[in-house]
């Protein structure tokens, strides 16, 4: 499952993270923010998680993780938020592999749907923006100091 959103709107931010020199763009400013926010948006997901009774074994909350993805330049960057998982090994029970995280994400035949990483994702876009800027503002000011 990919979920994603885009936060759009920051034509001056971009303006300005491209004026800046070469010095200051390999503080990468912008990924340092892009982190920041998705720390919000796991923390909120497993707060989630854990209010819908989401922890048999607590594997599931654990893996729930923001990987950064290769930054393709000083104007962009990209963090996938979700749930580490592999395969279930055949004939033996993996305790720590959560594979199962869709079933509560999205519900059964069985069983209903316990989301918890959707309610994250909407119910945090206003701090997640509010936290990118802060992050920004503060690295901006040290390179300035």
């Amino acid at each position: 499952m990919a979920v994603s959103f885009k936060i759009s709107g920051g034509v001056e931010l971009t303006r300005a993270l491209e004026a800046l020199d070469q010095k200051v763009k390999k503080k990468k400013i912008l990924r340092s923010a892009v982190v920041a926010g998705a720390a919000v948006v796991k923390k909120r997901a497993k707060q989630i998680a854990k209010s819908k009774g989401i922890e048999d074994t607590g594997a599931l909350i654990r893996n729930i993780a923001a990987k950064v993805e290769r930054q393709r330049s000083d104007t962009y960057a990209q963090i996938n938020i979700g749930v580490r998982h592999g395969k279930p090994k055949k004939g033996a029970k993996n305790q720590d592999d959560p594979f199962y995280w869709h079933m509560h994400e999205f519900g059964t035949s069985k069983m209903a749907a316990r989301p918890f990483m959707r309610p994250a994702f909407e119910e945090t876009q206003q701090e997640v923006i509010d936290t990118m800027v802060e992050r920004i503002k503060q690295k901006l000011e040290q390179t300035n100091a």
